[in-house]
């Protein structure tokens, strides 16, 4: 190859004449790259380009595999939101799934969870199956060997017979808020979007336990006196601001909030508040108040999907959020009540509605094995104390257990004043009370894994209440017309029972929950047997039975006790054990967990 050799350039210049000056003249000298350098320099670059594309690939499994070793961030979302198209709603309406009430609100769906909420079907199909997620340790990494079953989370869950309210509960909880801000807030969410069953002029009952302090306490929202109207005297607002003020840590606004948006723009009928309107139409149809709100033009039901509005309600409901001020009703609203109902003993029903409701202390049960906390009258919670007290008193064998429960069963529930109306009032020395105790319309339950727990019972007496609704308050009266002051012999004026359970050597908790009328206590406590004294699997303690009746057995306690007849109502059992926290429910559209 020849040398490299510079290249002279010259520049000719003319001489100069006479007199002008000297012109310097300049050479430059320049050098012409090799074809050699030149490969050089290709190399080298492509050498460059090769280690930065290396480096990005492999960055990208690094990042690839950070992603699946940490799960949910974005998978877990994907699955959540595909199981919300999949509701049962957007079954039934067979059209293309709307978009849930909640995600309308805006609401972030980002969280780490075990489950979503799932159809029947699914759970029908998948209550044995195991779900691969991550586990959060405190490096912020994950195990890809941890597994849960479904049902279970890490930090939280909230359920509730709405999706939306459960997801709003959720978030509450997310946001910092107590289990008590939570239950609020899914309990005027309720109000809003399921009325056949909550109201803000029903009646509740509920309790509360704290891990820590290991306590618990009670309140009940029902009225001290019987109603002077055929109307039930509205209590749930009233016992929603106590707790508020006792446990919350959220601005009472804040709670409001969301409840305000859905009445104002309006939500999305799903496929269990369509089939109480379809199963009630004549009392929906002869209501003015709710013959507006879910009935179209033609006086139609409206169907699963189609949107409500409530602005009526939402205007209340904005207004409470800024001048409740105490746990009685603001004056204007009471004033707008007697309007609407024409109450002529305006006294009576002031005083009623007024009336302060306090937080008292549980009923008790304390055993070798655990301690049962639950509401005392006028609830059916001490029906189910007495029951299960003398069960475990009995310590029987399993193959005895099935008699010994419906004995007990039997001489608790007359001892507390209750028992089938087909029995000769003979058969026992007390008398029933003219009234039948009210049923369980819906149930709230929130638990964290440190173990704080609440629950509530809400009740309308009957679906959609009265059918009356206050034309300047949007509030849905109920026809639970009794109050604690008419109990005779200690009868339960409400089925409810809501119940926590605190056992085993490491203080495990649980809470229980049922819905319907006479069956309540004895579901409830045929849990309790199943799971902690025969040491039953908990999803085969409310699932299944332990008595077995004949097809045609003409005992009316049978019925009474839901083993015959539409069969054992709905049972929820929410566990918080390791630090996490465990959903089993009845099969059925009965509630959804939404959790973290």
């Amino acid at each position: 190859m020849d040398p490299l050799r510079p290249e002279i350039r010259y520049q000719k210049v003319e001489e100069p004449r006479g007199d002008e000056e000297e012109v310097e003249v300049t050479v430059y000298l320049h050098s012409q790259p090799s074809p050699l350098i030149r490969e050089q320099y290709r190399e080298t670059c492509i050498r460059i380009f090769s280690a930065l594309l290396l480096l990005l690939v492999a960055a990208g499994f690094v990042f690839y595999d950070f992603q699946f070793r940490n799960t949910d961030a974005s998978a877990s979302q994907h699955r959540f939101l595909v199981h919300l198209d999949e509701s049962p709603d957007s079954r039934v309406s067979g059209s293309p799934p709307p978009l849930t009430n909640h995600e309308e609100l805006g609401e972030s769906h980002h969280h780490h969870h075990h489950d979503a909420q799932t159809s029947d079907n699914e759970e029908e199909e998948g209550d044995d199956h195991e779900e691969e997620e991550g586990d959060d340790h405190e490096d912020g990494h994950s195990s890809p060997n941890h597994h849960h079953s479904v049902g279970t989370f890490h930090q939280a869950v909230a359920v509730t017979d709405s999706e939306t309210c459960s997801m709003l509960a959720r978030d509450v909880l997310k946001s910092g808020g107590s289990v008590v801000d939570a239950g609020i807030s899914a309990v005027l969410c309720l109000v809003v979007v399921h009325p056949h069953t909550s109201s803000l002029g029903g009646a509740f009952s509920s309790i509360y336990f704290n891990r820590t302090s290991q306590n618990s306490s009670i309140l009940n929202a029902i009225p001290k006196e019987a109603s002077s109207v055929s109307y039930g005297v509205p209590q749930v607002l009233q016992g929603l601001w106590v707790l508020r003020q006792k446990y919350g840590k959220k601005p009472w606004a804040e709670l409001v909030h969301s409840a305000v948006i859905l009445a104002d723009e309006g939500f999305l009928v799903d496929s269990i508040l369509h089939a109480a309107l379809v199963a009630n139409h004549n009392k929906v149809l002869s209501s003015e108040g709710l013959r507006s709100l879910f009935c179209d033009s033609r006086q139609s039901l409206k169907n699963v999907g189609e949107r409500v509005y409530n602005p009526t309600l939402g205007k209340l409901l904005e207004q409470i959020a800024s001048s409740m001020s105490d746990s009685g009703l603001p004056e204007d609203l009471i004033h707008s009540l007697m309007t609407d109902i024409g109450v002529t003993e305006m006294e009576k029903f002031t005083e009623s509605v007024s009336g302060h409701l306090t937080i008292e202390e549980p009923l008790t049960l304390h055993l070798d094995t655990m301690t049962l906390f639950t509401t005392g009258g006028p609830t059916a919670g001490k029906i189910l104390s007495d029951s299960v007290q003398k069960i475990y008193n009995e310590k029987p064998q399993q193959e005895s257990v099935s008699e010994l429960l419906l004995n007990s069963s039997r001489m608790m529930y007359a001892h507390g004043g209750a028992w089938p109306r087909e029995l000769s009032y003979d058969s026992s020395p007390l008398q029933l009370p003219p009234w039948n105790p009210t049923p369980v319309g819906s149930n709230v339950m929130i638990a964290d894994s440190h173990g704080d727990i609440f629950v509530l019972s809400l009740t309308l007496n009957s679906t959609f209440g009265s059918g009356f609704v206050s034309s300047s308050t949007g509030i849905l009266l109920s026809d639970f017309v009794q109050g604690q002051g008419s109990a005779q012999n200690s009868s339960p004026l409400y089925w409810a029972c809501p119940s926590v359970l605190m056992y085993g050597a490491d203080n495990d908790v649980m809470a229980l929950s049922a819905y319907g009328g006479s069956s309540v206590p004895f579901s409830v406590a045929q849990v309790v047997v199943s799971h902690l004294l025969l040491e039953m699997d908990l999803a085969e303690s409310v699932t299944g039975s332990l008595v077995e009746v004949p097809p045609k057995s003409s005992d009316p306690w049978m019925e009474y006790f839901g083993l015959q007849g539409n069969g054992t109502e709905p049972v929820v059992a929410v566990e918080v054990q390791a630090e996490h926290v465990h959903v089993v429910k009845f099969h059925g559209p009965c509630c959804y967990p939404a959790g973290l």
